[in-house]
């Protein structure tokens, strides 16, 4: 460089480290500088290897980690959510200390993608890696993946009826990441007298794939709970009326079942994750003060019940945890939540009552 207005091109290498060190709406905003940016940063290689890095790097995903919530019907508000905790923590001098509030930042662009209308708050379902799903709620009442840092978003097409002469009664929908090549999938139920048919959607085809079989479940549960590369749920047998998980692997494509703990097939139950192990909550009118978790994946026998100092009616772990402490949310009409290990309760400040929470990784868009 001979002087401050001259500028220096530096070799591609040296810039895709540099950007891969950078936050995601930097990222964005550096596409504007010039083609060859532009062209670097949307690159299908970088992208790929700029979202990899937050899973292989401990420090890159807590510095990209985010809290995502939204609000239950009854709560007086209504909206959705984004809370850097990581950040949170580690700038409190306080943390460890009950009567802490955290200040969520509210992502009001997404009522205007949702078109929300008489709807009391964002129907959400994910988040899983850098994207979430949603319902639109005009229209034909179909779904849209948003990725809630760069604001992008892509309206699903609506899978076809694929048993058009059968009573139907209600779609299903879950997200989820198959990382063994690199794409995001939608999984789709349709709920018929019989069973359930699934179809699976990708961004790259655009388009929805039927999983040819009849599956003998109803009264499926939960958003789809990510565990272990595959999406579950709580399921009823159509035979003997019993609660089982099913499981749909996302490279596979392939549907298994795996039996709920001892004791609890014919109770009222919930399905979530605990890290990185499937967990069974109580979701009955009375306390509780443990839950089970699967140790081992898929196998039967490595139920395992874990205690917890506190009492609940209804637990959902937030899918955040350090090495630790873990975010549980207790009684979610409360609005409070704990971090649980020598536990201590934190507030989320305008949230008010919680319908759901996960987490999500910044990233850029696929």
């Amino acid at each position: 460089m001979q002087d401050g207005s001259q500028n220096v091109d530096l070799p591609p290498e040296m810039m895709h480290e540099i950007f891969s060190r950078l936050p995601v709406k930097p990222l964005c905003r550096f596409k504007l500088v010039s083609k060859s940016w532009e062209s670097l940063i949307s690159d299908p290689d970088f992208v790929a290897n700029y979202s990899k890095a937050a899973f292989e790097n401990e420090d890159v995903f807590f510095r990209r980690r985010r809290l995502l919530f939204t609000n239950i019907i009854d709560s007086g508000q209504h909206g959705i959510y984004s809370l850097d905790l990581d950040q949170f923590l580690s700038e409190n001098s306080n943390a460890g200390v009950d009567g802490l509030v955290a200040a969520p930042t509210e992502l009001g662009f997404v009522y205007n993608l949702l078109q929300r209308g008489g709807f009391p708050y964002p129907f959400v379902l994910g988040p899983c890696n850098g994207l979430f799903l949603a319902r639109l709620c005009y229209g034909d009442y179909g779904y849209i993946l948003i990725n809630p840092v760069t604001k992008e978003s892509k309206k699903l097409p609506k899978p076809p009826l694929w048993r058009p002469m059968e009573p139907f009664f209600c779609h299903i929908y879950g997200l989820g990441f198959d990382h063994s090549t690199n794409e995001y999938k939608v999984i789709n139920g349709q709920q018929y007298f019989g069973g359930v048919v699934f179809s699976v959607y990708t961004l790259q085809t655009d388009s929805w794939r039927q999983i040819d079989c009849l599956f003998p479940y109803k009264d499926l549960h939960n958003d789809g709970v990510l565990v272990n590369g595959a999406v579950h749920r709580l399921a009823m047998k159509v035979g003997n009326q019993s609660w089982v998980i099913i499981s749909f692997s996302l490279a596979e494509e392939r549907v298994r079942e795996i039996a709920v703990p001892p004791n609890t097939a014919n109770q009222s139950i919930q399905l979530g994750a605990f890290r990185d192990w499937l967990c069974i909550t109580s979701a009955g009118y009375g306390t509780c003060n443990e839950f089970w978790v699967m140790k081992k994946y898929g196998e039967r026998e490595s139920w395992a019940k874990m205690q917890i100092s506190m009492s609940y009616h209804r637990l959902l772990h937030s899918g955040f945890w350090t090495g630790s402490h873990d975010l549980i949310m207790f009684d979610i009409s409360s609005g409070k939540s704990s971090l649980v290990g020598a536990y201590w309760t934190l507030s989320i400040g305008k949230v008010g009552a919680i319908r759901c929470v996960g987490i999500y990784v910044e990233t850029l868009p696929p």
